[in-house]
């Protein structure tokens, strides 16, 4: 955050930041960035992106729900490998196959279903 900072209040007039960190998008706005560069926008869109247009407009109070809701989403994308937790969002959504290339292996079965009780709620 600090190093995001510093970025932040040297970068030019004219140069866009955005975050590169599902988890922290809220702060990281909040200290100024210009939006995000999302995994968790693909898993659970609505919510997220709802909440990143809320922190664009200062509208702190509205994005903090919708944040604190994501949470539990961004710990489980990326509770194991990478992309593992995004691809089971996506299948779980219908919108893929759950299909990994070795040395990835899909989501561990428990971690899955609660991808699948995340996504319930």
């Amino acid at each position: 955050m600090v190093q995001c900072m510093h970025i932040l209040r040297d970068r030019p007039e004219d140069f866009l930041v955005v975050s590169g960190d599902d988890h922290i998008t809220l702060p990281l706005i909040a200290c100024g960035m210009d939006g995000v560069i999302s995994v968790a926008a693909n898993c659970f869109p609505k919510d997220f992106s709802e909440m990143v247009r809320h922190c664009l407009k200062g509208d702190f109070k509205s994005a903090r729900p919708l944040h604190n809701k994501c949470l539990e989403g961004n710990d489980l994308l990326f509770a194991e490998n990478n992309p593992a937790g995004a691809k089971a969002f996506l299948y779980e959504l219908g919108i893929i196959e759950n299909v990994l290339r070795l040395p990835l292996v899909p989501l561990s079965d428990g971690i899955h279903q609660k991808v699948k009780a995340y996504l319930k709620k």
